[in-house]
């Protein structure tokens, strides 16, 4: 059946399976250019479920970012339907002519059904198919394997010919050396930072703001859920230029169906992220990236509550940066440092990373590994670099690293977002054998060609990698075997016979120097980072830091254990375990924000 159709100054005469153009569209809209959503005439969902298999990738794209769906074809001519608000605004932007309103669950069922495992694909794959030596898949290389097995060799041959001392030289070589590294690095740390460092860049006007992503992966979070959505709620940024995805697990009923129960506003988008391996939080992060539409991005975890204004203090800072700095990573701190000795022992932790040794790495243009959530992104590198590894158990740091030895920088943004600092030992334990376990991965990964990483990144940033990956590790292994062998050498038998051997008595001394340097660095860093959060009187939480450490090592042999039985199982943190979380989003969102 032929009718003529006029739209945006055009006559049509055309045949649409027997339909007339009406039932695209109400009267009213002909002509005049997109109407109010909510007046437009539904489109059919066999309409859309017929034109989902023909679009091209770019209508895919389209699509994924923007609830825009062609879904009428004409010569030189699409007719088009939208599912928000957001859409329909950036249809007009680009002139495309809408006249069918789509309703979201329409769309989330369509995308499921059509795109999903496509989408889920891409997400598990894209890194390992575009940059296959940054993929944790595979564990070891086969050089990394040889020499694995050639200290394994050595080290058995030296127990059974009952001859330690070749496993010892070989042990303190290796050791020893990494440690005066790690030593070295956090002296570096203790020193004064250069003048241009802290400065912020004025805000931008609302108008000139961009579009801002916020990534939330959330598994079985329900105890949290309405702290999370306060906080997002009061970020201060234009609604119709954010975009905030819930990203779901499709086996997680209770979290779905828990986050059904809020009325959320229109800038919320809910992302079910179909069942699939490894179930990790890259993955969910790579899902949902594909249907970002913000020109910035970031992540929150489930337990944050960021300061309201740092999306604009990230999006200034960006803007007045070169375009080669392509991350901001915001300092983490805690809204519960004083509920128990473990509390406290991890804010000290966080103050010396976030607030001396982070910013002492961006302010040199070191490699900075990033944390796992409120890093801010520009996403137009985050997808040119691959996004995240769906194989790392710590994808934050391993992206990091690989951001700069493309060249890019990462530095400080001038923002807190507050945690909750875990406060129950085995649920501390879960969480640091995944972190541990990821820092092993993150080292195997790109140390599989150390010259190209030396080449790439040069002498220094090529030590800092070292550093804050393998030496994080086996410091946290080690330590109480370096602690024991020097205590054991201080018997006075051993003693004096050690020091009689020229290379017994320089390994007693120089064990016993890195032993103090390793506690006085790692003290007085923490003690730094706490005066900069404005927490004083800490004294013997600061003398307890040893006995940290050895949980630390605890959770580096489990770390071990997983590597090699279950790398890429993620360890689920649980949260809401504090007394004070209830109360901690209003609290922190109604103090006053920096600038």
């Amino acid at each position: 059946m032929g009718v003529e159709y006029k739209v945006a100054g055009l006559e049509l005469a055309v045949a649409v399976d027997g339909a007339s153009l009406e039932q695209f569209g109400p009267e009213t809209n002909r002509g005049d250019g997109p109407a109010a959503l909510q007046d437009m005439a539904t489109v059919p969902f066999a309409w859309l479920e017929s034109a989902l298999p023909r679009l091209s990738v770019a209508e895919q794209e389209m699509m994924l970012r923007h609830k825009v769906i062609p879904y009428v074809w004409l010569p030189h001519y699409a007719i088009y339907g939208v599912a928000t608000e957001d859409g329909l605004r950036w249809a007009e932007s680009q002139r495309l002519n809408v006249v069918g309103r789509i309703k979201l669950e329409d769309y989330r069922s369509l995308v499921r059904r059509t795109f999903g495992r496509r989408i889920l694909f891409t997400a598990v794959t894209m890194l390992e198919r575009t940059l296959p030596w940054a993929s944790a898949r595979r564990r070891l290389t086969w050089p990394q394997m040889m020499v694995a097995i050639s200290l394994a060799v050595v080290a058995l041959a030296s127990i059974f010919a009952r001859d330690l001392q070749l496993f010892w030289i070989v042990f303190n070589i290796i050791a020893t050396t990494l440690f005066c590294l790690v030593v070295g690095l956090r002296c570096l740390c203790l020193m004064p930072l250069p003048k241009h460092v802290g400065l912020v860049a004025p805000l931008l006007p609302e108008t000139e703001l961009p579009t801002y992503t916020v990534l939330v992966p959330l598994f079985r979070e329900t105890a949290v859920l309405p702290q999370l959505l306060h906080a997002l709620s009061c970020l201060d940024y234009p609604p119709d230029k954010l975009d905030i995805k819930i990203i779901l697990e499709e086996n997680d009923k209770a979290m779905q169906a828990a986050v059904a129960g809020f009325n959320l506003p229109d800038y919320f988008d809910v992302l079910v992220v179909p069942e699939g391996k490894p179930q990790t939080k890259p993955r969910a992060l790579n899902y949902a990236m594909q249907f970002a539409r913000g020109d910035l991005l970031t992540i929150y975890d489930s337990e944050d509550i960021p300061q309201p204004n740092q999306l604009k203090l990230a999006a200034a800072q960006l803007a007045a940066s070169d375009e080669n700095v392509a991350c901001l990573q915001a300092a983490l701190e805690f809204y519960n440092p004083n509920e128990n000795w473990l509390t406290r022992q991890f804010t000290a932790e966080y103050a010396a990373l976030f607030h001396t040794i982070l910013p002492t790495l961006a302010a040199y243009k070191l490699p900075l590994p990033l944390g796992g959530t409120s890093n801010h992104f520009r996403v137009s590198v985050l997808r040119s670099v691959g996004g995240w590894d769906p194989y790392n158990v710590t994808e934050d740091a391993d992206l990091g690293i690989r951001l700069a030895r493309y060249g890019y920088q990462t530095r400080v943004l001038h923002s807190s977002t507050y945690e909750e600092a875990n406060p129950e030992i085995w649920n501390w334990l879960k969480q640091r054998r995944r972190w541990l376990k990821g820092f092993l991965q993150c080292w195997l990964v790109h140390n599989r060609n150390p010259l190209l990483l030396l080449g790439e990144l040069k002498f220094k940033g090529f030590i800092v990698v070292q550093c804050m990956t393998l030496g994080i590790f086996l410091s946290s292994l080690l330590h109480p075997i370096l602690l024991g062998f020097t205590i054991w050498n201080l018997q006075p038998a051993i003693w004096v016979e050690k020091i009689q051997d020229p290379i017994g008595g320089a390994t007693i001394y120089l064990s016993i120097v890195i032993l103090l340097l390793g506690y006085a660095s790692g003290i007085l860093l923490s003690a730094r980072g706490l005066r900069t959060i404005g927490i004083r009187k800490w004294g013997l939480v600061l003398l307890s830091i040893p006995a940290y450490w050895f949980l630390m090592s605890a959770a580096a042999w489990l770390a071990l254990w997983d590597f090699c039985v279950a790398p890429y199982h993620w360890h689920k943190t649980r949260h809401g375990l504090s007394r004070t979380f209830k109360t901690a989003g209003r609290r922190v969102t109604s103090r006053p924000s920096q600038q």
